[in-house]
């Protein structure tokens, strides 16, 4: 006899969506059925997005920086100079995370959160990525691994993203792929490295959070000749 699948557990962050989304039906059942049946549907698929999707870790994760995020690698290059000093020795990999993907997000890396902090702006289009860091809400959480490198990520708010969540406050240690929070619904993501890694995505390819591997750490690339890999940042 087969077992019947279990439903994934929807996550923390995702709750107050769902929730928002039943109350909404519940009204809607009693004004015009065939609209409840709509938001119904809206229900079941806001549960999938808002699941703890079943992750994998690859081997020697450690040595490794993971998608942060589901969705597509938009970009990777050098931040502008606009960016500050510090970021323009590091690589940004730029992932969108769609309506369709899995919206919880995952560290990156093992470490020490170091900063969690949350910048006020606008919820404009992503389509113009530059306009979007410059403008838009973001939220910057900072990953200090123990042998000192520091990986930052920035939840950058959209039109549909206008919640930046991160579960964990500064101080807080935590395991690769452990569940980080959430930009919901749909936004952007920058992940920082360090220029010396090997990168192991290319734009345009899709990503999970918390399995894909987007760059491995100098000294810890196996096959430094490998389709796939190189050293950031990119030329463009």
């Amino acid at each position: 006899m087969t077992a019947k699948p279990e439903l994934a557990e929807v996550a923390p962050e995702g709750w107050p969506v769902l929730a928002a989304a039943g109350i909404v039906t519940i009204l809607l059942a009693f004004l015009a059925l065939p609209l409840a049946g709509v938001a119904l549907g809206l229900m079941v698929w806001l549960r999938h997005i808002l699941r703890i999707p079943v992750r994998k870790l690859p081997a020697d994760a450690e040595h490794h920086i993971l998608a942060p995020a589901d969705g597509v690698v938009l970009s990777i290059g050098a931040p502008g100079s606009q960016d500050g000093d510090v970021l323009t020795r590091l690589v940004r990999i730029t992932i969108k995370t769609r309506l369709s993907d899995a919206q919880l997000q995952c560290a990156p890396v093992s470490g020490r959160v170091r900063d969690n902090f949350l910048i006020p702006g606008l919820f404009l289009s992503a389509a113009d990525e530059v306009s979007a860091r410059r403008d838009n809400e973001r939220r910057e959480v900072t990953i200090e691994t123990d042998k000192g490198d520091a990986i930052m990520l920035v939840q950058i708010g959209t039109r549909t993203a206008r919640q930046l969540v991160c579960r964990h406050n500064p101080g807080k240690t935590l395991a690769v792929g452990a569940p980080l929070g959430m930009a919901r619904l749909a936004g952007l993501t920058d992940i920082f490295v360090p220029a010396d890694c090997a990168l192991a995505v290319q734009e345009g390819q899709s990503v999970l959070a918390g399995e894909t591997i987007l760059a491995t750490f100098a000294g810890h690339a196996r096959h430094a000749g490998d389709a796939g890999q190189r050293r950031g940042p990119a030329g463009h």
